[in-house]
């Protein structure tokens, strides 16, 4: 009985990490993601920790700006130059980037949209998985 309840459970789990990118239908992946977003798992969403994200005219040049950093740190921006966009996700590869995959190459990360105010990170050499949820920031918070 234990042992069915785990298979139920793990079943469930990877059912919800398998859950279908969100399509952009009206807009380009580009425009549905500019904006401000912080990560789910802060104790203060949206309050403290926000980030923004805007792109290049082109849509070949994403920069990502912790707000929360001064303008002096200069890990307060990233900028990735992009490798791919669909309508539900972009690939893009991060300047700089000193992280490594086990072959030895930076690391290149997938943003992917599982709704019009949720993403999450998506590393190219993980096997499966994704981060924690990144949800956009209302006006109001």
């Amino acid at each position: 009985m234990v042992v069915g309840g785990f298979v139920v459970l793990v079943a469930i789990g990877a059912t919800f990490l398998r859950r279908p990118p969100y399509v952009v239908s009206d807009v380009d992946i580009a425009t549905a993601v500019t904006g401000r977003w912080d990560w789910s798992t802060r104790l203060n969403p949206c309050r403290d920790s926000a980030h923004t994200i805007a792109f290049s005219r082109d849509k070949k040049v994403m920069r990502i700006t912790l707000e929360y950093l001064p303008a002096s740190d200069s890990d307060r921006v990233a900028i990735y130059d992009i490798k791919r966009l669909s309508r539900s996700s972009l690939r893009g590869a991060i300047r700089g980037e000193a992280r490594r995959t086990a072959a030895g190459v930076p690391v290149v990360w997938d943003l992917v949209l599982f709704g019009p105010a949720e993403y999450r990170w998506h590393r190219t050499d993980w096997a499966w998985g994704y981060t924690a949820p990144v949800i956009r920031c209302t006006t109001a918070t």
